[in-house]
């Protein structure tokens, strides 16, 4: 039952998404925060270097991870003492965006439907079940959320009109999203590729790269000294090899950096490692290592990992048949993952023509994401990044059903 003014029915989801939000804090929240957090923290503070590890007894800068989430954790501790007190306020915080978010979202789909279609897309983002239970974890997926479902948007303003303020803003949020995610160059390009076969507009196209190089350059400019590349990281090694591999499931293999848990399964890579030495470009030599070892087991049985390419696809787009995730096949996870997936996938074959329109845009980029994550591994949380658009797409559905709704 939706109420006659508009406003209330949307105060009321904001009420108990936070009430939600709380419960899964307090009863499923992280109770620390991760190793790798804290360490890079540590490493952060104490040595002033943004580094992930040792190498033979020396820390050796980073470039597997992108900066924005420790960026976060470090401004958060700076104005905290203690790490129990830093948890607590990091999971308050990502519950703020994560409230935020609905409130994008629900101007996101205002943009689309009726009230009522919009108030649903609403509900279904703030109660599912995954993304309730992602705020209290220590991820930096709540914020990822945040971000896409800004830089969508934006993005949408920007296509409509393309003023000034829209590209700033646009560009500012799909900086972030480079810097927490370092692929999302891809997408980010591939947006200003949409926009101009649609506005024809260069200089709207040049605005947008030049503000957000000009917040990225910063980070660049440390890579490029450092390691001599023009990259937010490199790990897409590390990604392929994790998840192609004679071991690797659609989750990818537990490979850490140093790949000790799967040395018995490569012969001379402990050797090839430990030759490195604790230079400054470890992590990129190591990346390179791993990449070169990806290929090799692809190219030496394409048929396997085109065949294991194709299930990623399916598991990311409904759901992963052999998952070892604890949980995965509870029914608050796998009932709403199988809807919206299927829902998603049917509004598009129905959408989907050759003109250029946001919906196309919306069903591109959703295909992309998927064909280009598929490459490396799958794990639950990915499908997350791409509820937003999910919901765009299976409030068409609802729409075409019950066109009077």
């Amino acid at each position: 039952m939706m109420f006659k003014d508009k406003k209330i029915t949307i105060y009321i989801i904001l009420f108990f998404g936070l009430i939600f939000g709380l419960v899964s804090i307090f009863f499923f929240g992280d109770n620390f925060i991760d190793n790798e957090w804290v360490n890079m923290l540590n490493i952060a503070e104490k040595e002033n270097i943004l580094s992930i590890r040792r190498v033979q007894g020396e820390f050796v800068p980073n470039i597997f991870m992108p900066p924005l989430y420790l960026f976060f954790l470090f401004i958060v501790k700076k104005f905290l003492f203690g790490l129990d007190i830093l948890l607590i306020t990091v999971q308050l915080i990502q519950l703020f965006l994560f409230l935020l978010s609905a409130v994008i979202m629900n101007k996101i789909l205002l943009s689309f439907y009726s009230n009522n279609l919009a108030n649903l897309g609403t509900f279904i983002f703030t109660f599912f079940p995954l993304n309730v239970y992602a705020i209290g974890q220590t991820s930096s997926i709540t914020v990822q959320v945040f971000l896409i479902i800004s830089f969508m948007y934006f993005y949408i303003r920007t296509y409509e009109v393309s003023s000034f303020k829209n590209i700033i803003l646009f560009s500012i949020t799909a900086s972030l999203l480079m810097l927490l995610r370092g692929e999302f160059f891809v997408f980010f390009f591939f947006s200003l590729f949409y926009l101009f076969l649609k506005k024809k507009n260069f200089k709207s196209i040049m605005l947008s790269v030049l503000v957000t190089l000009l917040i990225i350059s910063p980070y660049l400019w440390r890579n490029y000294k450092i390691f001599n590349v023009i990259t937010i990281t490199k790990s897409s090694g590390f990604n392929l090899l994790k998840g192609n591999n004679p071991l690797s499931k659609i989750e990818g293999i537990a490979l850490s950096a140093e790949a000790n848990e799967i040395m018995p399964f490569f012969p001379g890579l402990e050797e090839e490692l430990n030759n490195i030495g604790p230079v400054k470009n470890y992590d990129l030599l190591v990346d390179k290592i791993f990449l070169n070892r990806a290929i090799n087991f692809i190219e030496t049985n394409p048929k396997k990992y085109i065949i294991l390419y194709f299930k990623k696809i399916l598991s990311f787009t409904f759901i992963d048949i052999k998952s070892t995730y604890p949980n995965y096949y509870s029914p608050f996870h796998i009932i709403p993952k199988i809807i919206i997936a299927i829902t998603t996938c049917l509004s598009a074959i129905l959408l989907f023509n050759f003109r250029l329109n946001l919906y196309n845009f919306f069903i591109l980029y959703y295909f992309l994401n998927i064909g280009l994550f598929s490459f490396f591994f799958i794990l639950p949380r990915y499908s997350l990044s791409l509820l937003p658009v999910q919901i765009i797409l299976s409030m068409f559905l609802i729409k075409k059903i019950k066109p009077s709704f």
